[in-house]
């Protein structure tokens, strides 16, 4: 929840073909022809939907056929979040699931899809910083406490499959866009602690020297753990410089992040009903450090063409150490070198007396991997596997905005038609470097399209439709662990490629409106439906501790979500979203399973497990004086079904509510606030599985179980000079 505001993101053309006749009135959409704004209105900007290319060509939002939530500024900041997944926590849809057992490496599900730092889960998301993609070429999974949250300016996240950012972008895309210095120079320093020995320590530094701007962040987090055993120490780092010279746009970043994180994971239902904050794998931790330096420019060439262009180099190494009471103890080291870079040319005109936007583009990225497992044995620690990958990325893409008519109900009324089409290619060239069967070259390539249709009525309603297509390659670990006969330890790299795993692909169908029925309130409402072929599960048979991928030939997810937004007077502030998600299979089939005996037998329409059908999110911010923020937020999450449980055979997750609430009071140039996290001490799981108990051999399967925080209390000040 934002402690200052928490206002509801803006929530860019969203969606459900209902006609609601309201014409004229004040305008919500950015153009040249706009009215003056009408007291109490909340202003959205012009969406810039961006490339793999950062500061790419906006695009007025009413010339966007889909759904996109924006959060900027204060309404990043201002939250006090650690990791990115609690800063979206309340847009329609979001859910998070602790499996960790440490929030800073939660699960986020949107659309049925996850984005995770879990690597025995095929994701669907894809996570931008500053136009680079930071999903790990591992597994495509993505460490949010890498991610510099205190230094990202805007967030976007674009729901469905997308011809601009490309493979693996199934459920929704999340770009982040990092500050740059501003005219005023700001130096800011702030302090935060509260509950289970959390200590947050932050310095911003950020100005001016013409032509040349400067940003700078430092930040240190440590904490002691609601569970056992679970101390975590997060350090980022964070500098960029820019330039305006003439036409000329340009930044350079760099990042060097360097995090321990203790993981207590699920408990047993027997123990977790004992003691809620016990550790069941005393132990386990994971250790990464990154360095990543980014250059991106943008260069207009008369009026109506615009380059830009990014070149990246990411380099991180990390160590996840698993203990396990059944065999031995695993340690996996992975290091990955990424480098690459691409270039975008967006041209502004007239087609036939028509305005046109084309954006065209070309990226490349080239990852080494290389990924060690060790065992420990009495006599030391054995290697067990050693796998490299040489990944070659290519994709090339092409996307046209037309504005059919405009003016025929008057002048704000228009008929704007997208077309889009992006090539995607990539090789994986596998060596196993203990001389196994895990050698192999694997190509995938795709064209994925595009169409979109936005009418506007006025001002004050807008409808949309779009068809697109997206495409998930199999990733270097999957690959390696692609078969009953090669399961994964712990998690971590394989011995086989064989079967080899085939690209996912999905069709995405949704209408979205957007309509102002008052000058004060935006409501939003987008329906969709993505058919997904060749899905990847990862699965656990009964009796091992790893894993193993495979293709499901026929799934779906399709949904509704609501927004409602309202500024209701100068004090108030409010939003409420609701989002229903239904995530099926579409075809029977068998899958392992940790419960005897191993195999399930799936039906046709079954639900996936951890998709919760019903989600609601609530909040209101009161300012009965300039100085003072009062501000309550709700979350409702209903009941899913255990991982391990896609026949839907046993007891769901029961659903559960928390309530945040927090005081935020300014003078001068002082700051401080209060934040108080499940306010009424709800006690509940956010996720489960099943396994065997370890410590009570000869026990059938039990539940595995991830307690929430119980109420906690985050208290800062911070001086902005």
């Amino acid at each position: 929840m934002c402690a200052l505001r928490p206002r509801q993101p803006r929530r860019l053309p969203c969606a459900a073909l209902v006609f609601l006749t309201v014409l004229g009135g004040t305008s919500l959409v950015e153009g040249a022809d706009r009215p003056p704004r009408e007291p109490g209105l909340v202003e959205l900007p012009p969406v810039r939907v961006t490339a793999p290319a950062a500061l790419s060509e906006g695009l007025p939002r009413s010339w966007v056929p889909g759904a996109v939530d924006l959060l900027e500024g204060d309404e990043i900041g201002a939250s006090r979040e650690r990791v990115l997944p609690d800063a979206i926590r309340r847009l329609p849809g979001v859910t998070l699931q602790d499996e960790q057992g440490n929030p800073l490496q939660p699960t986020v599900s949107i659309r049925g899809f996850v984005v995770s730092p879990v690597t025995g889960l095929p994701q669907g998301v894809s996570v931008f910083l500053d136009g680079v993609r930071i999903n790990e070429p591992t597994v495509e999974e993505v460490n949010f406490d890498l991610i510099p949250l205190e230094a990202v300016e805007r967030l976007e996240v674009i729901r469905g499959p997308s011809v601009l950012f490309g493979r693996n972008t199934l459920g929704a895309a999340i770009n982040l866009t990092t500050r740059r210095g501003e005219e005023r120079r700001e130096l800011t320093t702030s302090v935060s602690g509260g509950s289970f020995g959390h200590v947050d320590t932050r310095f911003l530094l950020g100005g001016t020297a013409r032509p040349i701007d400067y940003f700078l962040s430092l930040t240190a987090s440590y904490e002691d753990g609601y569970r056992d055993f679970t101390e975590s120490r997060v350090a980022h780092a964070f500098g960029k410089i820019g330039v305006r010279a003439g036409v000329l746009d340009a930044t350079v970043s760099y990042q060097y992040s360097n995090d321990r994180i203790k993981q207590a994971g699920s408990l047993p239902q027997s123990e977790l009903r004992l003691d809620r904050r016990a550790n069941f794998t005393a132990g386990d931790f994971f250790a990464p450090e990154l360095n990543m330096a980014i250059v991106n420019a943008k260069y207009p060439i008369g009026e109506h063409v615009t380059l830009e262009g990014n070149g990246f180099v990411r380099a991180l190494s990390a160590e996840q150490f698993n203990v396990n009471l059944v065999t031995a103890n695993s340690r996996l080291l992975n290091s990955t070198l990424s480098a690459g870079g691409s270039l975008q040319a967006s041209v502004r005109g007239m087609i036939a007396g028509r305005s046109n936007v084309t954006i065209v583009g070309v990226e490349y990225v080239n990852s080494q991997i290389t990924s060690r497992t060790f065992e420990e044995q009495s006599e030391g620690e054995a290697l067990e596997a050693h796998v490299s990958d040489n990944q070659n990325a290519v994709g090339v893409y092409a996307q046209n905005t037309l504005e059919l008519f405009r003016g025929f109900l008057g002048p704000p009324s228009s008929l704007v038609l997208t077309t889009a089409a992006r090539w995607d290619y990539l090789s994986h060239d596998i060596s196993d470097q203990l001389g196994g069967p895990s050698s192999g070259t694997h190509t995938y390539n795709r064209v994925n399209p595009r169409v979109g249709l936005n009418l506007n009525l006025s001002e004050r309603l807008g409808f949309y439709f779009s068809y697109s297509q997206g495409y998930r390659t199999p990733a270097f670990l999957e690959l390696t662990c692609a078969g009953p006969g090669s399961v994964c330890p712990g998690l971590q790299v394989g011995v086989a490629p064989d079967p080899p795993l085939q690209a996912v692909t999905a069709t995405n169908y949704e209408v979205g409106m957007q309509v102002s029925p008052f000058p004060w309130l935006t409501v939003d409402v987008s329906l969709y439906r993505t058919d997904v072929s060749n899905d990847i599960f990862s699965v656990s048979p009964t009796g091992t501790t790893g894993v193993f991928f495979q293709n499901i030939a026929r799934t779906r997810r399709q949904g509704v979500e609501v927004s409602l937004q309202g500024h209701v007077t100068r004090q108030v502030d409010a939003y409420l979203n609701y989002a229903y998600t239904s995530a099926t299979f579409q075809e029977s089939t068998e899958l392992a399973t940790p419960l005897p005996p191993g195999v399930e037998s799936v039906p046709a329409g079954s639900s996936f497990a951890l998709v919760p059908q019903h989600r609601i999110n609530v909040g209101v911010a009161y300012r009965p004086w300039p100085w003072l923020t009062l501000a309550l937020a709700g979350r409702y999450v209903s009941s899913q079904y255990l991982r391990g449980d896609e026949a839907n055979t046993q007891p769901k997750l029961p659903g559960y509510s928390v309530l945040d609430a927090s005081v935020t009071g300014r003078w001068l140039g002082f700051e401080g606030f209060v934040r108080i996290n499940n306010l009424l001490d709800n006690r509940y799981e956010t996720f489960g599985t099943f396994a065997p108990n370890a410590r009570m051999p000869g026990t059938p399967v039990e539940r595995f179980l991830s307690p929430a925080q119980p109420v906690n209390v985050l208290a800062g000040l911070q001086y902005r000079y």
